[in-house]
C-alpha cells in the first residue's frame, strides 16, 4: 500500500474575504476565476467556505433567492456552518475520514487548508474520499499483518488466470510446529515471524490464506513435469528457511508444501486448494516436504484420518505395545541400552509401525496422551528388568510438542518414584527441531531431567539446522547420527563428514552412537572413527520384551 499524499498538494491557494462583502463582488470574483471551486470567508475569528456550485444555485434563485434580491447584500447572509480546517502536511486518508465526520448536507463542501504563514487553500473533497475508497478497497484485499494478498485477492487473481485458460500450479505452505512458537514466544512474537515469512515469499502472486497457511501461484510451469514443480516447491522452502531471529530467538522454519495444476477435471480455484491441501498433509505425514496431488493421496488422507480417531482408543484399550532394540558396545557387542519402539496391533490392519501413525499424532493434542503411555510402560518394564538383577537403560522418544510442556518433567519424575526406578535407567531422546524453537525453555526441562538423573540424547543429528552452540547450550549425555551418514560412510567423503561428527562428540563429551547399522564392515568403519554405540539391524531386529535373551538385559 502506497504512502498516502498530503493534503497541501490537493489545496489552491485562496484570498480570503470578509463577510461584509457584497455578494455581487463574490459573483464578480468567480466569473474572474473560472477554475476556482469556492471562496472563503471571515466572520468574527471563523472561517466559512462560499462554495461555487452552492453559490450559482443562491444567484439562480432556486433556494427563493436570486441575483436581484442579493446582490447588494453581505456574504454573511450566505453562510452556514464554519468551515472544516485542516493541516496542509495532513495525509488524504486522515483528511477523508474528518470530512466523514461532518453533518449530511456538509460533507461535500470543500475543506479550508492551512498551508502556513498565514496563508489559507481550499481544497475539494471528492478526490480524497475516492483515495480513501481505493484505500478500503486495496484493504479488502490485502493480508492486514503481512501485507500479502488474502483469499479475496486469490480468488480474483486466480479466476483471471484461469478464465483466459492458462495453465497454473497453486502451492500450498503450512508451516509445521508453528502452534509451539505460539505457545512458547507468544503471539506478538509468532506473528513477527509470519511476516518475516511473508517478505521471503516475496509479494508476487504470494497470498496469505490466515493461521500459517500460504499459497504461492503461478502459470510458469517450465517444462510442466513433477520433477519441476517439486523442485520449485523445495526452492520456496529454502527461501523461507531462515533463520530468523525473533525475541532473540533464531528460528528455523520447517514447513510442508502441496502442489496442485490444472488438468482435465481440476479447473477451479476451489479444487486447486483441495488438491494442494491433501498434497501437503501428505507431505507432513511422509516427512517429505513437497507432495504434489495424485488421486490416491485422497483415500490415504480418509484412512489417516480414520486412524487418528482410533488412536485415542487404543491407548486406553491397551493396542499400543512396546518393541526393545538393542544398542550395543562399539567394541565388545555388549548391549549397553535398549530403545523403546512403539507398535500399534490395530484390530483391523494388523501390527502398524510407528511411521504410520506417530506423524500424524504428533500433529494433534493425541500425541500427549500416547507419550503418557509409552513412558508408563517404558518406565515399568525397565523397573522389572531392574528389580530382577537385570539393570539396563531404556531410552523413549520425546516428540517436540511433549517436550515444549513442563508437563513430561513432572510425569517423569512421578512414573520413576512409582516404580522406584533410579533415573540413570531412563534416557530421553529428543530430535534437533525439538529444541530449535526455543532453546532456553529446553534446556531448562532437559536440566530437571539431568536432575533426577535422566540421560539426555540428542536423536537423528544432521538430519536437521542444529549449530555446535546450541549443543553447548544443551544438557545431554548422548548424539545418535542419523542413519543417512551411516548408510553413507563407505563413500570417502561422507565419512570424513562422520569422522568430524565423531571429534566433536568427543571434545564435548558425549556418548557417539550410529543407528542404522546393517553389517559388520559398516560396524568395523564406525568403531575405528570413534563411535561408542552401535544400533540396527545387524545386532538385532526391535522385538516384545518377551522375545529378548536373558543375556540382552544383563
Amino acid at each position: 500500500m502506497t504512502e498516502a499524499p498530503a493534503l497541501g498538494a490537493l489545496a489552491t491557494p485562496v484570498e480570503v474575504i470578509h463577510a461584509d462583502t457584497e455578494i455581487g463582488v463574490i459573483e464578480a470574483m468567480l466569473r474572474a476565476d473560472p477554475e476556482s471551486i469556492g471562496l472563503v470567508a471571515r466572520d468574527a475569528g471563523q472561517l466559512f467556505v462560499l462554495d461555487r456550485p452552492q453559490l450559482e444555485i443562491y444567484l439562480a434563485g432556486r433556494l427563493g433567492y436570486g441575483r436581484a434580491l442579493l446582490f447588494h447584500r453581505p456574504v454573511r447572509v450566505l453562510l452556514g456552518r464554519p468551515a472544516l480546517v485542516l493541516p496542509a502536511a495532513l495525509p488524504w486518508d486522515d483528511a477523508a475520514r474528518a470530512c466523514m465526520t461532518r453533518p449530511d448536507g456538509d460533507r461535500g463542501t470543500p475543506v479550508v487548508v492551512e498551508l502556513g504563514g498565514g496563508r489559507l487553500g481550499i481544497a475539494p473533497v471528492g478526490p480524497l474520499v475516492e483515495h480513501l475508497s481505493r484505500q478500503y478497497e486495496s484493504l479488502a484485499l490485502r493480508d492486514a499483518l503481512t501485507g500479502l494478498g488474502n483469499r479475496r485477492q486469490l480468488t480474483e487473481t486466480a479466476g483471471a488466470l484461469l478464465d483466459a485458460g492458462r495453465q497454473v500450479a497453486l502451492l500450498l505452505i503450512d508451516l509445521d510446529r508453528f502452534k509451539e512458537i505460539n505457545d512458547s514466544l507468544g503471539h506478538t512474537r509468532g506473528d513477527q515471524l509470519l511476516r518475516r515469512v511473508a517478505e521471503a515469499l516475496g509479494a508476487r502472486n504470494t497470498f496469505r490464506l490466515g493461521g500459517d497457511e500460504f499459497v504461492v501461484l503461478t502459470d510458469e510451469l517450465g517444462d510442466g513435469s513433477d520433477e519441476h514443480l517439486i523442485a520449485y516447491g523445495k526452492r520456496v522452502l529454502r527461501a523461507i528457511q531462515g533463520p530468523f531471529t525473533v525475541a532473540g530467538v533464531p528460528i528455523t522454519v520447517e514447513a510442508s508444501l502441496g502442489i496442485a495444476r490444472t488438468a482435465a477435471g481440476r479447473r477451479s480455484l476451489s479444487d486447486l486448494l483441495a488438491g494442494a491441501d491433501t498434497a501437503m498433509y501428505a507431505a507432513k505425514r511422509h516427512r517429505t516436504a513437497v507432495e504434489i496431488w495424485r488421486p490416491e493421496l485422497a483415500a490415504e488422507q480418509g484412512t489417516d484420518l480414520r486412524l487418528q480417531s482410533e488412536l485415542r482408543a487404543a491407548i486406553d484399550q491397551g493396542q499400543l505395545q512396546l518393541y526393545y532394540q538393542r544398542l550395543v558396545d562399539a567394541r565388545t557387542g555388549v548391549v549397553r541400552s535398549l530403545e523403546a519402539l512403539v507398535r500399534w496391533r490395530h484390530p483391523r490392519h494388523g501390527l502398524l509401525l510407528p511411521g504410520d501413525f506417530l506423524p500424524g499424532a504428533e500433529r494433534s493434542e493425541v500425541i500427549n496422551p500416547l507419550t503418557d503411555r509409552i513412558l508408563a510402560d517404558a518406565v515399568a518394564q525397565a523397573a522389572r528388568w531392574h528389580h530382577a538383577g537385570r539393570p539396563i537403560p531404556v531410552a523413549v522418544n520425546l516428540p517436540a510438542p511433549v517436550l515444549a510442556q513442563d508437563r513430561v518433567v513432572d510425569l517423569i519424575s512421578r512414573l520413576l518414584a512409582h516404580y522406584q526406578l533410579p533415573g540413570r535407567s531412563l534416557i530421553v531422546e529428543i530430535t534437533e527441531s525439538a529444541v530449535l524453537t526455543r532453546p532456553e525453555a529446553s534446556a531448562e526441562r532437559l536440566h530437571r531431567l539431568r536432575d533426577l538423573g535422566v540421560r539426555v540424547a540428542v536423536d537423528d543429528f544432521g538430519a536437521g539446522y542444529t549449530s555446535l552452540a546450541l549443543l553447548t547450550q544443551l544438557p545431554l549425555d548422548e548424539l545418535k547420527l542419523d542413519r543417512a551418514f551411516v548408510h553413507r560412510i563407505h563413500d570417502e567423503r561422507d565419512r570424513s563428514i562422520v569422522e568430524a561428527v565423531a571429534a566433536m562428540a568427543r571434545g564435548l563429551g558425549l556418548t557417539l552412537v550410529a543407528e542404522g547399522v546393517e553389517d559388520q564392515a559398516t560396524a568395523d568403519i564406525l568403531a575405528a572413527a570413534g563411535f561408542d554405540l552401535l544400533q540396527g539391524y545387524h545386532f538385532g531386529r526391535p522385538m516384545p520384551p518377551e522375545r529378548l535373551e536373558p543375556a540382552a538385559v544383563a
